[in-house]
């Protein structure tokens, strides 16, 4: 296993990737079609694999899958037409932010069941594809639609995402999510540059390490975080990390952990940051010994796994990484920016505090 990357070569690829993923060039506009519509009452959108996928011309009610995809859908401005949703992932702060959204699910139909998706109303269903042929078969005969939105490891996957959410809202939130996917691919390019002259020497090894019920799991290179370790000047050690043949949510010993020495690990929460600096198998490692365990910041969504809210993850991850080559990023200014145009609320000093600091809500 490579124990560094080819960071400098790493972020430039990055740069020319974001470059060549528009939002035009991953899915075509809902109003290349909008003759057809008016006159057929449907539209026709593109999953994630290129299917053409009809659904109604005007999508009101609609069904996402995950919890991030809410989120974006939320931050899109269509939280009132949340119909349906993976219910356990959806954070008070995110009800908070978005009222809409119990208002048009006060029963809480959660998307893991087929029964709920149908008795909300639902006219379209969208995340991965996980919901298997006799459910799905299930919702074609309630007329309901279901379009697969499972690319998501990379800039340019997570883009489309976007950009397929928008297309199937339509309308105002299809501009928002052209505006969104400027804003993420702009912060991911600019991150990249300012670490683009750095040498490998000085690129720091760093671990997404998650703790659960005293199990550890990673990331490796197929994770949208390995792209935001890179970008911000830092070298996924995991990157070539393939146990059980996974992307993400690699289960991890400690042995492996302490051969990697990270100088820095980030993990999805508090208990897991205390869990980890308790482990005495771990007390050997550099980014325990300097106490270097960041816990990835929350808004209505996490920062550091497939939300919109990665947007915001790469400046974070270079302040920290590099504080001398972003010290003139402004991250609470970035956050109560962020949060205004697509959480549509004024935050307080504290409140930006506590999504910096990843605190629960």
């Amino acid at each position: 296993m490579k124990k560094l990357l080819t960071s400098l070569t790493g972020s430039l690829v990055t740069v020319a990737l974001i470059a060549s993923c528009s939002p035009a060039t991953q899915q075509p506009t809902s109003s290349d079609s909008a003759a057809a519509s008016s006159a057929s009452g449907i539209r026709i959108v593109k999953d994630s694999g290129g299917k053409d996928v009809e659904i109604p011309a005007d999508v009101t009610r609609v069904a996402p899958t995950i919890g991030a995809f809410s989120a974006v859908t939320a931050m899109l401005g269509a939280s009132g037409k949340i119909t349906a949703a993976a219910t356990s992932a959806l954070s008070p702060r995110f009800k908070a932010t978005y009222p809409d959204y119990e208002k048009a699910n006060p029963k809480g139909f959660d998307t893991k069941n087929v029964e709920d998706i149908i008795a909300s109303g639902a006219q379209v269903v969208y995340g991965p594809d996980n919901v298997n042929e006799e459910h799905q078969a299930q919702l074609r005969g309630a007329g309901i639609a279901f379009v697969t939105i499972d690319k998501l490891g990379t800039v340019e996957e997570m883009s489309q995402a976007f950009t397929i959410i928008g297309n199937i809202l339509g309308g105002e939130h299809q501009k928002k999510a052209e505006e969104l996917v400027k804003l993420y691919q702009g912060n991911v390019a600019d991150t990249a540059k300012r670490t683009s002259s750095l040498t490998d020497a000085q690129r720091v090894p760093v671990l997404e390490l998650r703790a659960d019920g005293g199990e550890y799991s990673t990331i490796n290179s197929k994770d949208i975080s390995h792209e935001y370790i890179v970008a911000a000047g830092g070298v996924n050690v995991a990157a070539d990390f393939t146990a059980n043949g996974q992307g993400t949510g690699l289960a991890v010993g400690t042995e492996q952990v302490a051969a990697w020495n990270p100088k820095m690990i980030f993990t999805l929460s508090q208990e897991s940051r205390d869990a980890i600096l308790a482990d005495p198998a771990l007390a050997g490692v550099d980014a325990v010994k300097e106490k270097n365990i960041q816990v990835c910041p929350a808004g209505v969504y996490l920062w550091c796994v497939r939300s919109a809210e990665g947007a915001l993850a790469p400046h974070w991850l270079g302040k920290i990484l590099h504080p001398d080559l972003f010290a003139d990023v402004d991250i609470s200014a970035e956050v109560k920016a962020f949060y205004k145009e697509y959480g549509y609320q004024d935050l307080t000093d504290e409140a930006v505090q506590e999504i910096l600091a990843g605190e629960a809500s």
